[in-house]
């Protein structure tokens, strides 16, 4: 039996390494620099392998022995000490590590940009200040249910955001090996979600729309480009120079919601917009900042449009309702309206004819500038019925 007296006595070599067995396959490796690791060589369905301890004297001969004899206990039962310690290693990271990997791995690869955005506020805010320095496989469903319902406290939609989100990541850490159940399952969703219904009336858009000329230049264009165009705000928000061309948007895939390149008309306001407030200098169009940051701040400036225009219980999002049910109400097909809105076309025709129609969606578009931009008191005037040239 190998002790640690006997480990002591034994020289280095200068030129050679030094292997010291102390039967049963653990052995102990002495370099010429007199470095002293122990190893463990077995077979395993056939093949030899070597389970390293560590090195000497930080791991004694008795601590050596105890890691074969268990290593032994597992290749007894069909396991391989090599992989068993492998995973022993993954499952001792923390949430913010693997989180990283799951970043890297995922959100960044395959994940849409403003998704992508979403996902990473959320981890920061939420997430990793309250999960991020426990290791990952000690996660338990308990304190998961407690940061959701902390979360949910202040908004309870996000909360189950927040929760699908860690669905999600707990998933994948699964298939990467890092646990073996996912803490999230079984936790309900915080609140039940309704589909809003809210629609902003034409006098309301107006109002809207002319309440801009109180905001920041930025600002102002940001609300006239999602009103004059119908856009998410997403997309609106992040604009880039190249996706400005004279007469249209052009969206990359990866930037909006639908997956796929679409084409957004721009009526001449909003191209006379652009032209006056759009930011030339760096890589943002609509920006506070002279284009070196896309715009920010929705929740601030949602509150100070409120106050300028009157209208209150609405989102951003609730424009892209309102002008739908306008277009609609004023005699415009729905295929029309589905692609002013740039909602996903799953069929054959629709992949085929993204820059199609977009003559077509540029006059509806043109109307509806007209009719939006007009004096709020003169309504009943100024309802044109913008379906009646559309073939």
């Amino acid at each position: 039996m190998l002790t640690d007296a006997a480990i002591k006595k034994t020289k280095c070599n200068q030129e050679k390494r030094i292997t010291l067995t102390s039967g049963q396959g653990l052995q102990l490796r002495i370099t010429p620099n007199d470095k002293r690791t122990w190893s463990f060589q077995y077979r395993f369905h056939g093949s030899m392998k070597k389970l390293s301890f560590g090195t000497w004297p930080n791991i004694t001969s008795a601590k050596a022995r105890k890691l074969a004899d268990e290593a032994r206990y597992l290749i007894a039962r069909g396991i391989d000490p090599q992989a068993e310690k492998r995973k022993s290693k993954i499952k001792k990271q923390k949430v913010t590590e693997v989180w990283e990997l799951y970043d890297q791995m995922h959100i960044s690869n395959g994940v849409k940009e403003n998704t992508a955005q979403g996902y990473r506020r959320s981890a920061a805010k939420d997430i990793l200040p309250v999960i991020g320095k426990l290791n990952i496989d000690e996660i338990e469903k308990a304190v998961i249910v407690k940061l959701v319902d902390n979360i949910a406290k202040r908004a309870p939609v996000m909360a189950n955001r927040t929760l699908g989100l860690l669905k999600h990541f707990f998933d994948w850490c699964i298939g990467r090996g890092h646990i073996e159940t996912n803490p999230a399952l079984g936790i309900p969703k915080a609140c039940k979600e309704n589909p809003r219904q809210r629609v902003l009336s034409l006098t309301e858009m107006r109002k809207i729309y002319h309440s801009s000329m109180h905001l920041t230049e930025g600002n102002r264009l940001f609300l006239r480009l999602l009103l004059l165009t119908g856009q998410r705000e997403a997309v609106i928000a992040r604009l880039s120079i190249e996706e400005v061309h004279d007469t249209h948007l052009e969206i990359d895939g990866l930037r909006n919601k639908s997956g796929q390149r679409i084409l957004v008309p721009l009526p001449q306001t909003a191209q006379e917009q652009v032209k006056k407030l759009g930011s030339t200098d760096g890589q943002f169009i609509v920006s506070t900042t002279k284009g070196l940051k896309p715009i920010s701040g929705f929740s601030k400036l949602k509150k100070k449009i409120d106050a300028l225009s009157g209208v209150t219980d609405w989102r951003f999002h609730d424009i892209r309702r309102g002008l739908a049910t306008y277009l609609e109400d004023n005699g415009i097909d729905r295929f029309y309206i589905e692609r002013i809105l740039t909602h996903k076309d799953r069929s054959v025709t629709g992949i085929y004819a993204k820059s199609n129609h977009l003559e077509k969606r540029m006059h509806i578009m043109e109307q509806w500038a007209k009719v939006l931009t007009s004096d709020d008191g003169a309504e009943a005037d100024n309802i044109i019925h913008i379906g009646e040239k559309i073939a």
